[in-house]
């Protein structure tokens, strides 16, 4: 696609600013990044579209058991809304600044906040998901209990307030515990163990539970009608 490529390991600005690669730096450096690039709306306009009807789908809920979920509902949907629409950034604002410059950190910061922010959009809409089939009583295997759901939802803020103390300690210039090569290969496993268990809870777990759900039989239906 004439996207040469510019990906050295241990050149990128994260890998000397973290001590070790973070699993966007495969998208963050070309070709990756303009594949990326263009295909990116194939996340965003579902995810969009996914939001939508969510909030849609709890909004005409009638018992009187929704209604605390309906309030946050107007809350949290809109801010989901934004926050996957403008995912698209990190691959406006590349992390390719000069590692212990201002403006290299700025670029990072630039890159890091619309992900930052996706990452809270995925938080709340696991709350909201995982809020609204515990009340439907359609969770999708057997031996998940809604104790354990809300467990999961407790989880995930956990480590989504860790993730992001983590990140902004490095930009502020004081880590919370050191985890550069080959000093501190404790401090770098704890690290890229946070990352991998953030895509394993936030992606793989919900891709799971879609999966079962949207297996289920039980068909969504759109209405669409032409007002008069």
């Amino acid at each position: 696609m004439g996207a040469p490529s510019d990906f050295e390991t241990e050149k990128t600005f994260i890998y000397q600013f973290f001590g070790f690669n973070h699993t966007c730096s495969m998208l963050d450096n070309n070709p990756s990044k303009t594949i990326a690039a263009l295909i990116i709306m194939l996340h965003i306009v579902p995810m969009d579209f996914f939001i939508i009807c969510h909030y849609l789908r709890i909004t005409s809920q009638t018992d009187p058991k929704y209604d605390n979920l309906k309030k946050i509902t107007k809350i949290f949907s809109p801010l989901q809304f934004i926050f996957m629409t403008y995912f698209f950034m990190v691959f406006v604002n590349s992390p390719d600044g000069i590692y212990g410059t201002e403006e290299g950190t700025n670029k990072f910061i630039a890159h890091y906040t619309p992900y930052m922010l996706w990452q809270l959009g995925m938080v709340l809409m696991a709350i909201q998901q995982c809020w609204f089939i515990a009340l439907k009583d359609m969770i999708p295997l057997s031996w998940v209990t809604k104790e354990m759901m809300w467990m999961y939802c407790q989880c995930m803020m956990v480590m989504f307030v860790v993730y992001t103390v983590f990140c902004w300690a490095f930009i502020v210039g004081s880590p919370l515990w050191p985890t550069t090569m080959p000093d501190h290969p404790m401090g770098n496993f704890v690290a890229k163990c946070i990352m991998y268990g953030w895509d394993v809870i936030s992606i793989m777990v919900p891709m799971y539970f879609a999966w079962l759900e949207g297996s289920d039989g039980n068909d969504t239906q759109f209405t669409f009608k032409e007002l008069q």
